[in-house]
């Protein structure tokens, strides 16, 4: 019997518009009604996870940044972790002779160091604040604390930094493309997959009592912690090859596992 749904967002759960399927909302609702826990688990900071939240009308648990931070529904923090201060200076610093759109990523406040143009493109895409902060780097491990780190640029470019990255940095990093133009940075003790353990393990919930759906590398972690894992039809097919099923929307991975509960 399955007890607890996590859904990643963005390509999964939300539409590049950031708006949610009715069909997938009263999916959502179907579960919570049937006993089920719901909880969102996303790259994205838990002031935008608690946006959707608000968005569709529903309370929920929350992975946030990758893992970084986990929240019940009642909004009590069990999870929180950071970069070291040196490692995370050496990421950011990396980036300062590429083409790379950096984003460093505090609890709540995305964080760059220059005015752009680009700046507001990239503000469209968040629901948090992006703003800009000279001294970052100076700032990092003191007045700004740092979870992740995010590149933005041409898909293959990054493919390259992240080796580079992994060959410095691999015992202490875990790089993925999180999406079409996005590199995230994690400690490498972070992911979804161990935020996802730590709130199984506060709910008192088995990973065959749970069902995950993604569509990105950063949900891969998720999809090995339970033998019930759903892959968005439109995933990379090296995402794909990694869940045990394949889906065109949440609530056919909802409807999947209510039919398993009244089998």
């Amino acid at each position: 019997m399955i007890k607890l749904i996590v859904s990643d967002l963005d390509g999964t759960l939300m539409q590049k518009d950031h708006t949610v399927r009715i069909e997938d909302q009263e999916a959502l609702r179907k579960a919570i009604e049937s006993g089920i826990i719901i909880t969102f688990a996303s790259g994205r900071m838990y002031p935008e996870i608690r946006h959707v939240m608000d968005l569709i009308g529903l309370e929920v648990h929350a992975v946030s940044q990758n893992g970084a931070y986990v929240h019940t529904s009642g909004k009590n923090l069990i999870r929180h972790d950071s970069f070291e201060t040196e490692l995370i200076r050496q990421l950011a610093v990396a980036a300062q002779e590429t083409p790379f759109y950096t984003v460093m990523c505090s609890p709540d406040t995305y964080v760059v160091t220059t005015h752009s143009a680009e700046n507001e493109k990239v503000q469209q895409n968040l629901l948090a604040p992006l703003i800009v902060m000279p001294h970052a780097l100076e700032a990092l491990g003191g007045e700004l604390m740092c979870c992740k780190i995010t590149y933005l640029g041409d898909v293959e470019k990054l493919l390259t930094f992240k080796e580079q990255l992994l060959a410095v940095h691999g015992d202490k990093i875990d790089a993925y493309i999180a999406d079409v133009n996005c590199l995230d940075v994690m400690p490498r003790h972070v992911s979804k997959g161990a935020g996802l353990q730590a709130l199984q393990a506060h709910l008192g919930i088995q990973p065959e009592e749970t069902i995950c759906i993604g569509d990105s590398f950063n949900d891969v972690s998720m999809f090995r912690t339970t033998p019930h894992s759903f892959a968005m039809s439109s995933s990379h097919s090296d995402v794909k090859s990694q869940a045990a099923y394949v889906v065109s929307s949440v609530a056919d991975a909802i409807d999947w596992a209510l039919k398993l509960g009244l089998s």
